[in-house]
Parts: C-alpha cells; structure tokens; sequence
C-alpha cells in the first residue's frame, strides 16, 4: 500500500532532474528527512554541480548530523559557485556543526548579502545568534524571515 506504490510508480519518472528536485523539496517541506536525502543525494550524484536546492540538502545533513557529507558539500559548492547565496547556507551550515557560530552568522550574513529575502538565511542566521545567546539579534532575524513569509 501506500507510499511504496507511489515510489513504484515514480520510480521511472525520477530519470528528470527536475522531478527528482520537486521531490526531494517536497520530503524536505513535509520534514521527511529520510526521504528527502534519498531524493538530495541521488540529485547531487547526477548533477555533481548543481546549487539549486542544495541548500535545503545542507540542512537535511545538519539535522541528521552527517558531517562529512555536509563537509563535502560546501567544499563542492565553493568549488562550483562561491558567490552563490546557497552556497553560503551550506558553509554556514558546515561551520554550525562544527560549533563555529560566529563563523557561520558571517557565512549566513554574506548569503543575506546576495539576497536580502532569503528566508532560511534569515532563520538559520537566528538560530546561530540563539547559539550564541544574543537573543535580541535572533529575535530581530527571526522577525525579518516573519516578514518575508508574509509577503510570500
């Protein structure tokens, strides 16, 4: 029953890269992360230089604490783009796990730098500044990415 049917199903469509990316953000938005993973990582396989979407990639790695992948993958995201604000969101992400807030609210602050309404920045910029415990700073990011998802 159920989603293995769907998976079945699937299974032939997910030769598009474009698909194999709606489905992993579609796992990633419903915070299936198991599955998500699966979609991210057989996207990355495929597209070893694609940035669309990765960053959400960094953050399924962040919250299944896999640091190595997550390590190879903001060194293959500087390699591909550095100036990409996703790319900033997966190094931020890097320097997070390694406990290296400051290091990552300058990483998340620069991919703000490139894209001033970019919502996970500014989320993942008030959790660092929680880390740090500079609550007024997390408030004020947590507002900004507040008003963003309001004018969405």
């Amino acid at each position: 029953g159920g989603d293995g049917e769907m998976a079945n199903s699937l299974g032939f469509f997910v030769q598009s890269a474009y698909l194999q990316s709606q489905l992993a953000m579609a796992y990633y938005d419903v915070r299936d992360y198991d599955s998500a993973h699966e979609h991210f990582l057989a996207l990355s396989e495929r597209e070893p230089y694609r940035l669309d979407h990765m960053d959400a990639f960094s953050n399924v790695l962040y919250v299944k604490d896999q640091k190595v992948a997550l390590s190879h993958l903001a060194h293959r995201s500087v390699t591909v783009d550095k100036y990409r604000p996703e790319t900033c969101i997966i190094v931020g992400n890097y320097y997070s796990s390694k406990g290296r807030h400051e290091k990552a609210v300058q990483y998340f602050q620069r991919a703000l730098k490139l894209d001033r309404t970019y919502l996970s920045a500014w989320t993942l910029l008030g959790h660092e500044y929680i880390e740090m415990k500079n609550t007024a700073a997390a408030i004020e990011a947590y507002r900004r990415a507040v008003d963003i998802s309001d004018r969405e």
